[in-house]
Formats: C-alpha cells, structure tokens, sequence
C-alpha cells in the first residue's frame, strides 16, 4: 500500500490518541480501536501538530530542582496563573535564566 491516505478525521483521532497515550501504547489502543497506525506514525503526528498559541505570562515562578539527587541542578520557569512549564534550563546559575 504505498499510496495510503488518511482522512482528515482519522488523523485527528491517531493525533489525539498519540497526545495522550504516547507511541507504542497508543498504537496498540489504536489496533483496539480498529484505526491500526504504528508508534512510529504517531509520534510522527505529534511532531507535525502545531503548537497552541499561548498569551505571553504576566506571572511566573523561578526555581530550582534536581536532575538527580545531590547530583546536578536545573532551573524550571513556570506560568504561575496557568501552571504550566515554560522552560526548563539545564543549570540554576543566573546568566543562564537572565538569557
């Protein structure tokens, strides 16, 4: 088959299935669902999904946390009204959050 098309509300349906269960475990509840697609092709719809459109935040929260424990620190910015991650920084010096 290779000319498959998809239909625009299949893709949906795999894109929503992916966006919540992941690849392999979404392509096995998509076989369930008789709408077969492999892990492969649902990460691939994830990737092509088009990023919300989010307001710029007016607060947002600053701190630290652990990669491992003891071992190396990062730095997490977060929309405080919406809760939700903005950005995560791989280390908690402050020329890296002020860039």
């Amino acid at each position: 088959m290779p000319k498959v098309r998809r239909t625009v509300r299949l893709s949906e349906a795999q894109r929503r299935i992916a966006l919540s269960a992941g690849g392999e475990a979404g392509a096995r509840l998509a076989a369930c669902l008789a709408m077969p697609v492999s892990g492969d092709t649902l990460l691939r719809l994830i990737r092509a999904a088009p990023l919300p459109v989010m307001p710029t935040p007016r607060v947002i929260g600053i701190d630290d946390w652990s990669w491992r424990r003891g071992q190396r620190h990062g730095t997490i910015i977060a929309d405080l009204e919406r809760n939700r991650p903005i950005d995560l920084l791989p280390d908690r010096h402050a020329e890296t959050v002020a860039a």
